[in-house]
């Protein structure tokens, strides 16, 4: 059986204080995002064979960021899945339906699991075409959320394949507050599979929650190395409706790995959630060295639930923080929720 590989501390990681964004954010005026589409996504938990009249639905709504043009799908549960503007081409005129791909089953170990038993956690994955932009999503039956832009996307084979385990590995991940790694840090643990209907790598958490690295971006490394360590921050992250930064906002700690297998970036909060910079994008970061995150500017985004014809009054709005990680230039948007999402800075090599 797969076994787990537990992530070494290096010496560096214990005495390093726990980034942080710069005192308290200046409130930057920012433009208003542009809805683009809606759509409502079929998803079958783990184990559940065949859609049905009861397979749960998620909503998801795209959005154009006023400030940059990168493309933004927010579900119902403010879980966000965000790509540059030049890989995301929104919806023109009439709005067309997404096309289911494929699904997948992904089991998922506690970090206290060496190995996969007969009471492992398993997830339902859906995949789906944007037809409006010929972008990937895919959806956990958590609601978790993460897309492949269309350039990189893969066209599912008429025979669908099983995903194949490749590798896996605990990340400890701070709590805001948390100065340094004890031995009461949280662990998660993190799976990773290959799609093999379009060459994509999952990463799926504990928890369910997912990122997705296009199999032409991501690199090939030790098959024994361990994630390494890069550095950590905290973020302030508001409600909907939170006009300014205060001391009772909520803050996350994030934790940044690079998985040394195939090189791709790993971001994770404390929430468990997660996001991935493909190898082809990474930057490392300068050894002893870590900038605290450069805030530049926020957004609510409305997202109806699944059922929810029109945007009312009611629907649900969701408070996003978008910071630049000085250690390489990657884009982070925040939810309010604790989920995530990263732009690289880097074009792909």
């Amino acid at each position: 059986m797969p076994k787990r590989i537990i992530v070494p501390m290096v010496l560096l990681a214990f005495l390093m204080l726990l980034v942080g964004p710069s005192a308290t954010p200046a409130q930057n005026a920012a433009k208003e995002p542009a809805w683009k589409s809606g759509m409502e996504l079929r998803v079958r938990k783990g184990g559940e064979e065949e859609f049905t009249k009861d397979t749960k639905k998620v909503g998801i709504e795209a959005y154009v960021d006023g400030n940059n043009s990168n493309g933004i799908y927010i579900s119902e549960t403010g879980d966000i899945t965000v790509m540059a503007s030049k890989l995301f081409k929104p919806a023109d005129g009439k709005v067309k339906e997404p096309l289911w791909k494929h699904g997948l089953a992904l089991k998922a170990r506690k970090s206290t699991q060496k190995a996969f038993t007969k009471t492992t956690t398993k997830y339902g994955l859906e995949v789906y075409k944007d037809d409006n932009n010929g972008n990937l999503i895919y959806l956990s039956d958590t609601g978790s959320i993460d897309s492949v832009p269309a350039k990189y996307a893969v066209e599912t084979p008429k025979e669908i394949k099983q995903p194949s385990w490749s590798h896996a590995f605990n990340l400890k991940v701070r709590k805001a507050g948390e100065k340094f790694f004890n031995k009461d840090t949280k662990q998660v643990g993190l799976e990773v599979f290959k799609d093999d209907n379009t060459g994509n790598l999952v990463y799926i958490t504990e928890n369910g929650n997912i990122a997705v690295v296009p199999g032409k971006l991501s690199g090939e490394g030790t098959a024994k190395a361990d994630p390494v360590w890069q550095h950590g921050m905290e973020v302030q992250a508001r409600k909907a409706g939170e006009k300014t930064f205060e001391k009772d906002t909520k803050r996350y700690g994030i934790e940044v790995f690079k998985d040394d297998k195939t090189g791709n970036l790993i971001y994770i909060c404390e929430t468990g959630a997660i996001a991935a910079v493909p190898a082809k994008q990474a930057k490392d970061t300068d050894k002893g060295k870590a900038d605290a995150p450069d805030f530049k500017f926020a957004m609510e985004l409305s997202a109806r639930k699944a059922g929810e014809a029109e945007f009312t009054a009611k629907t649900k709005k969701f408070g996003v923080e978008v910071y630049e990680d000085k250690n390489n230039g990657n884009l982070l948007y925040v939810s309010e929720t604790g989920d995530l999402s990263v732009v690289p800075g880097k074009e792909p090599g």
